[in-house]
């Protein structure tokens, strides 16, 4: 029997590599479709100022047409995607659009309605009830009129857990929720610790604690900073490895409170890592460490679990119940005492972190491979052209 064919069409906000781990989860998507056998691009939003020197480099495998973005740019519009959209949109049997709160999310939509093409949303956590928080007079104006609207016309909406479709602000949409993890790349060959190690003059001996995401608010660093100072006395191999960057002004707050809560001398702030680097420093580490607030799925806690890292996240990590039931890590809640509580088991030897270590890797073979998490999503396209359905009310 011969393999169905797929062509599909991934429209981004923005190709930015500043943005962070949004447009890297949509273009991961598009290169396990188009490694998968299927023809797979993208169309995004783009200014001079973009950082896009990656995509060759990383996505080889993808077709990514790059749009001059109009004003008002901020919104992400373009007069260009929007010709683009409408003389190719016809070519494919899907579109992904990826985002919510921009015009080109807008144009996407509305240009899919008009010429009968499907499309699917992926919020990438715009539509969570803690996201929703941020610039919050405006989306409650715009959810139920723009967001209703999207979502009432998709073909569904895919979220990265269960907890994230459970949470969904739909606005009185009723699309149909598609849960499937994101393809995450992950290497062949382990980094060096040692080596970083040797670099970064920290101890063969030490308990390396590592923070590695984007330096935010939302990261619960200021949880994680106070309950490290709290342990050194108790732990006196303890070491913290910050790896990541932000804005230049959150970025000294969270140094103030290196220095306040005395975890100085004892920590190792990298910047941001990629590549072979990146690969050493979760190959440095004993304990990886992500208390956010909110996190609606986390590429980075899939790569530190294949790295063998056993994980403390928080509650606010949504797919904490899983890693809880696959004993893969250990859970705190949002505060300074339960992060302390939960570090300190970890550190003195009451739990056994190399079991913990052995089932995070077996989590991320049965559930998180890309193969698997491809296979699936080729199942939703087949099923959104071979049985299409009403769409949300």
């Amino acid at each position: 029997m011969s393999k169905t064919i797929i062509r599909t069409l991934h429209c981004i906000c923005s190709f930015d590599n500043k943005l962070g781990g949004g447009v890297h989860a949509a273009l991961n998507v598009c290169k396990y479709l188009a490694l998968d056998g299927h023809p797979v691009e993208t169309a995004a939003t783009h200014d001079n100022a973009d950082d896009t020197g990656y995509l060759v480099q990383k996505y080889p495998e993808v077709t990514c047409h790059k749009l001059k973005r109009s004003f008002p740019g901020r919104y992400c519009n373009s007069h260009e995607y929007v010709r683009w959209l409408r003389n190719n949109v016809r070519r494919f049997q899907i579109v992904e659009i990826h985002g919510i709160f921009t015009l080109s999310t807008y144009w996407a939509a509305r240009i899919c309605q008009q010429l009968s093409v499907p499309y699917l949303v992926r919020p990438h956590g715009s539509l969570d009830p803690f996201d929703l928080k941020k610039h919050a007079l405006l989306k409650k104006a715009l959810g139920p009129v723009f967001v209703r609207w999207l979502l009432k016309h998709s073909a569904g909406v895919v979220c990265t857990s269960k907890l994230e479709a459970d949470l969904l602000v739909t606005y009185g949409a009723k699309p149909r929720r598609y849960i499937l993890p994101l393809p995450v790349p992950l290497p062949e060959t382990p980094g060096n610790g040692p080596a970083f190690r040797q670099r970064h003059k920290i101890p063969v001996d030490a308990q390396v604690v590592l923070f590695m995401s984007r330096v935010d608010y939302k990261k619960g660093l200021d949880f994680l900073i106070p309950a490290l100072g709290r342990l050194k006395a108790e732990c006196p191999k303890l070491w913290f490895v910050l790896a990541g960057t932000g804005e230049t002004d959150f970025v000294a707050k969270v140094h103030s409170w290196i220095e306040a809560h005395g975890v100085r001398p004892f920590t190792t702030v990298t910047g941001f890592v990629t590549g072979q680097e990146k690969l050493d420093t979760l190959a440095a580490a004993d304990i990886f460490a992500l208390t956010s607030l909110n996190e609606n799925f986390g590429i980075v806690i899939i790569e530190a679990m294949n790295a063998g890292l056993p994980l403390l996240v928080s509650d606010g990590v949504y797919i904490h119940q899983e890693i809880e039931k696959a004993k893969a890590g250990v859970i705190c809640s949002t505060d300074v005492n339960s992060v302390t509580q939960q570090l300190r088991a970890m550190l003195n030897g009451s739990i056994d972190l190399g079991a913990m270590a052995e089932q995070g890797r077996n989590m991320v073979k049965i559930h998180f491979q890309p193969k698997a998490a491809t296979s699936s999503l080729i199942q939703i396209y087949q099923r959104i052209i071979t049985q299409p359905e009403g769409k949300g009310v």
